[in-house]
């Protein structure tokens, strides 16, 4: 086989990726606080000449770095990770007093069964220990633990202190992360990380929630480029393919 074809075959790999995760973000564009991605790339640049490798095909396949071999000018792509983009969506009014929105930076906390997590998304709503807790019922922390509610009229100010029939309960708790350690996703709106500190210059809204920051006009654009780029490379595959057998049914005859 023509090894021209891995260089292509890793870019066309490449692009399946981002069409993936251009799709991923426009199936998450009504989730309440959903965040975009950005897929990550490097290049990979051959050092050393080696034989074919048997499994240089499966590896690129397999999304694995693909193999250094060949001449030192090709050029492979391989994946980097996803770059989240933590830009605020648009706020959109309910009319529920325990849906929360963050106007401004900050993660609520809330506690999963694998520790301490973020989220922007703040549809909630009390469980029956009338507790506040998010849609997966996991229990949104205040500044002193667990917000338990009595009954009573609530009210929750800008400062995210919750008052039930005039009397404050707890105030709810927003996280801000420094920008070089900001959380990694670990669910569609829910994110992991440490180093965060108690933020207390953003706006807690009431009765309101935090759209996906995701432009599905933007998405569809990227989603379409990608799906040419992928074509293209599919078409510089086959003419080499095409190419080669050429050179095996021509150049390659003996004449009589």
């Amino acid at each position: 086989m023509n090894r021209g074809i891995y260089p292509i075959l890793s870019g066309a790999l490449a692009q399946e990726q981002r069409t993936q995760v251009f799709a991923h973000n426009i199936a998450n564009v009504n989730t309440k606080g959903f965040k975009q991605e950005e897929p990550l790339f490097q290049a990979l640049l051959p050092h050393r000449r080696l034989t074919g490798s048997p499994d240089s095909h499966a590896r690129l396949v397999s999304g694995m770095p693909p193999p250094i071999f060949g001449a030192a000018e090709r050029v492979f792509v391989g994946p980097h990770g996803n770059h989240t983009q933590f830009d605020s969506g648009r706020l959109r009014t309910t009319g529920n007093p325990f849906d929360l929105a963050i106007d401004g930076p900050g993660f609520f906390e809330v506690r999963a069964p694998e520790g301490l997590r973020y989220t922007r998304n703040g549809v909630f709503h009390l469980d029956e220990k009338r507790r506040l807790v998010t849609q997966a019922g996991l229990p949104v922390m205040g500044t002193k633990g667990e917000l338990k509610l009595p009954p009573g009229e609530v009210v929750i100010d800008g400062r995210g202190t919750i008052s039930v029939g005039g009397h404050p309960v707890g105030t709810v708790k927003v996280v801000e992360f420094p920008e070089q350690q900001m959380p990694r996703k670990v669910a569609e709106s829910l994110f992991a990380g440490e180093g965060g500190t108690v933020q207390k210059n953003s706006t807690v809204m009431s009765a309101a929630v935090e759209e996906s920051n995701v432009n599905p006009l933007d998405e569809m654009v990227k989603l379409i480029q990608g799906m040419r780029s992928y074509e293209s490379a599919q078409k510089m595959i086959q003419t080499i393919d095409r190419m080669a057998e050429l050179a095996v049914n021509e150049l390659g005859r003996v004449q009589a």
